[in-house]
């Protein structure tokens, strides 16, 4: 359980230069990408085959070259699909998943994030439920436990580390789509379980008593707020900031009558501001990010004309400028990707060559 903490000279990749990973995501409505995708130099798109996952995951963690891929929703004996509690490693050395610990409760359309030895996975929602609550994975136990819950049920929220802190933006509540901002700092947890775990902790707000004043202090605090109210986003950390990637605003609650926020925004955790950027050419939900040569990749997703996209735009934060064309299209189009950089072994390579 410890691999992913544990590098040294015998088990470090010695590849240059990281691959742009996909993982996952739907073709269409309800077929799951089985393959992994690799974005390999000169811009040419290769399709790793390997073991099978039984998931179609909402969440990716890094830790030190390892992918964990945990909840989402996963085909249940009645032909649907169902939020899953489970949790997959991938180790790109074997190109193997390993199933972990599972987390306490089923989570889809959460958020994760990776400080330490730890991932925290914040919040989301079943069917029939929406949680508040955070747990951490012990990557050194296999072991989930509960840790301060989140101010509110949230889903369809965004979660990204940055500075050993992490952030929590936008998502849906019981009322509307959220401009919301906070910020988890596991510095202020009072011990282990964060001091307010317990049986009930996965529940909604509604289903709990309140906490007695003195009781407990909260790791959670308020940011500013987004300029944009918006769920379903991407957020990546790039040069010390957080970077916000488009997403959907829903406009009627009980009707879920919704419109595209193609916007972009930037955080600066030094000011505690949001600054407004250049839109996207075109908005999209449940697409990928990534960083590449000092600029951001947004990948697939659905597009605000209701077709899903295989294309990919760049945006060099830099310049304030996106562009279009960059590089190839995916081999399909997906929704719901998960993407990453890895380094991979010259031999996986090798065989990913040969077979393409």
């Amino acid at each position: 359980n410890q691999q992913p903490l544990v590098e040294t000279r015998s088990n470090r990749i010695r590849s240059v230069r990281p691959q742009t990973t996909v993982f996952r995501g739907m073709i269409g409505h309800s077929m799951v990408n089985s393959k992994i995708l690799l974005l390999q130099c000169p811009k040419v798109w290769w399709e790793l085959e390997g073991p099978q996952v039984p998931l179609r995951p909402d969440c990716l963690a890094i830790v030190n070259n390892f992918a964990f891929l945990l909840g989402g929703e996963e085909l249940g004996p009645d032909g649907e699909f169902h939020a899953s509690s489970k949790v997959y490693r991938y180790d790109p050395r074997q190109n193997s998943w390993l199933r972990m610990a599972d987390m306490s409760v089923p989570r889809s359309e959460f958020a994760v994030g990776v400080i330490g030895k730890f991932i925290y996975a914040v919040a989301g929602r079943t069917r029939d439920e929406t949680f508040y609550s955070t747990e951490r994975y012990d990557i050194t136990e296999d072991r989930w436990e509960f840790v301060d819950p989140y101010p509110v049920n949230k889903y369809g929220h965004e979660g990204t580390v940055l500075n050993g802190k992490l952030y929590i933006t936008g998502g849906i509540t019981s009322s509307s789509t959220s401009k919301q901002v906070c910020v988890f700092d596991p510095g202020r947890e009072a011990g282990p379980g964060g001091g307010s775990g317990g049986s009930d902790s996965h529940r909604t707000r509604a289903s709990r008593g309140p906490l007695l004043p003195g009781t407990h202090a909260s790791c959670w605090e308020n940011k500013s707020k987004m300029n944009y109210a918006r769920c379903f986003h991407k957020m990546i950390s790039h040069n010390g900031k957080l970077y916000v990637f488009g997403g959907v605003c829903v406009i009627l609650r009980a009707s879920f009558e919704s419109q595209g926020c193609p916007s972009t925004e930037v955080y600066d955790p030094e000011t505690d501001e949001w600054t407004i950027l250049a839109s996207m050419p075109i908005g999209r939900s449940g697409h990928g990010v990534a960083v590449l040569d000092r600029q951001i990749m947004v990948l697939g997703g659905l597009c605000y004309n209701g077709h899903y996209s295989d294309s990919i735009l760049t945006f060099d934060p830099d310049e304030n400028k996106w562009k279009e064309d960059e590089y190839p299209r995916m081999p399909c189009k997906l929704d719901g990707l998960q993407v990453c950089s890895l380094h991979f072994p010259e031999y996986v390579l090798e065989h990913v060559r040969r077979c393409s």
